[in-house]
């Protein structure tokens, strides 16, 4: 058997122990708090990318569309007597008509689809109360008494 070290020692033995615990967990800490700095980082890194990604695609669309367009102005203008200004005119005249065209028709369906859901809606509710209650507010407005209690 080992003789218990004095006091004085046992203390200087566990001090020196809780030293190297705390450089352990400072160091476990500096390690977590690197490896999030390294994953904001990447994350970071991947964001810029994927920003540059769809920059790049909405330019190669909107190139597309250009060329496409010019194209079509310029088959126009060759359909009357070679007038280039006219097939921009008439280009122009016709995409813009077509985007104001599916303007209102998406409004008018979206409109009719909010209207049509809100009148279900009440309807609904009007034959709950009327199940529920054996009247609703639509047969109270309607017999033009007072609401009974």
């Amino acid at each position: 058997m080992h003789p218990d070290p004095p006091p004085a020692e046992a203390i200087r033995q566990a001090m020196s122990q809780l030293a190297a615990l705390r450089e352990f967990v400072a160091f476990y800490v500096a390690v977590k708090v690197d490896s999030l700095k390294v994953t904001a980082r990447n994350l970071g890194i991947y964001a810029a990318l994927g920003v540059i990604g769809l920059i790049a695609a909405g330019a190669m669309v909107v190139t597309a569309v250009v060329l496409l367009l010019t194209g079509i102005a310029g088959a126009f203008g060759q359909l009357f007597s070679g007038h280039p200004w006219l097939g921009n005119i008439i280009t122009s005249v016709l995409v813009l008509g077509l985007i104001a065209g599916a303007v209102v028709f998406v409004m008018k369906k979206l409109t009719n689809t909010f209207r049509s859901q809100t009148v279900k809606k009440y309807e609904d509710r009007l034959s709950h109360e009327r199940q529920q209650f054996g009247r609703n507010v639509r047969d109270e407005a309607l017999s033009g008494q007072p609401l009974k209690h």
